[in-house]
């Protein structure tokens, strides 16, 4: 099946749903098989497995957090997530920073790559 513009945003939305609703396998699903994730600042993580296991490991022992889209831009296989991370400090303050990922589509539409950097 060959991938279309129109469906990468269905699935950039797709996996940020199941990033706020927790659920990891899903989440990793986005990805293929051998897929990376890279958090800014951190070695990218390569395989479903282990994102199932760093997705797991965050939406059950990580602090309260919010993900809010601020731009997408998609141009072929290629996209940039521009948003807000927050998360939840001491005394219910939030900690909010900018940043981007850069995303990368396999020919079926899978996420290959996302690697984000921090603005």
């Amino acid at each position: 099946m060959e991938s279309t513009q129109r469906d990468h945003p269905r699935m950039l939305t797709s996996l940020i749903e199941a990033w706020r609703i927790g659920d990891a396998l899903r989440a990793a699903a986005h990805f293929t098989l051998d897929g990376r994730f890279g958090e800014a600042g951190r070695e990218a993580l390569a395989g479903r497995d282990a994102l199932v296991a760093h997705f797991t490991r965050f939406f059950r022992d990580g602090p309260r957090w919010r993900f809010d889209v601020d731009d997408l831009i998609i141009d072929g296989e290629r996209a940039c997530v521009v948003y807000r991370f927050a998360v939840e400090g001491t005394g219910s303050i939030w900690r909010e920073r900018a940043g981007c990922a850069v995303v990368l589509f396999d020919p079926s539409g899978a996420i290959a790559e996302w690697r984000e950097y921090e603005g």
